[in-house]
């Protein structure tokens, strides 16, 4: 008897303590360093898209048209909030002629935090009750299995 209790409360235990492991995840993913090397100033836009290949985000509006290629990784501890623990974000800005002007390299010391004030961002809409979505609703619920367009 006592060793099931003992044998229980250590596999109950075990499957706590795993539950409590740490997850990594990440997102974007970066060309090799050597391609990103071989990007000089002056090099065409099309180079700069065989060697690297489509970018995660391009700004082509304007004068100012640049690619943003992007990885970050999260870790994830339990019950806590993702943390980011790693953030590499290279810009690659073009002028007027679509050839490379520069290319800047930005990791997570670069970050800026933006706090937000929900007391000035208000959302626009209407939250409508439980009861106002039930009375608008009423009638839209078409069981028949018609299609919803030979509706009259």
């Amino acid at each position: 008897m006592f060793k099931k209790l003992i044998y229980s409360s250590l596999l109950s235990s075990i499957v706590l303590l795993n539950s409590c492991g740490l997850e990594t995840y990440q997102s974007g993913d970066l060309p090799s360093q050597q391609r990103l090397n071989m990007i000089q100033a002056g090099m065409p836009e099309e180079k700069v898209i065989d060697l690297l290949g489509k970018p995660l985000f391009e700004n082509k509006i304007g004068s100012d048209s640049f690619y943003i290629y992007f990885k970050s990784k999260k870790e994830n501890r339990a019950f806590y909030h993702p943390e980011e623990i790693e953030r590499d974000v290279y810009v690659v800005s073009f002028n007027q002629n679509k050839t490379v002007r520069n290319i800047r390299h930005l990791t997570l010391n670069d970050a800026n935090d933006v706090e937000y004030d929900n007391a000035h961002t208000q959302v626009t809409g209407k939250e409508l009750s439980v009861l106002e979505q039930l009375v608008k609703n009423f009638g839209r619920y078409d069981a028949g299995g018609r299609d919803s367009s030979q509706r009259q």
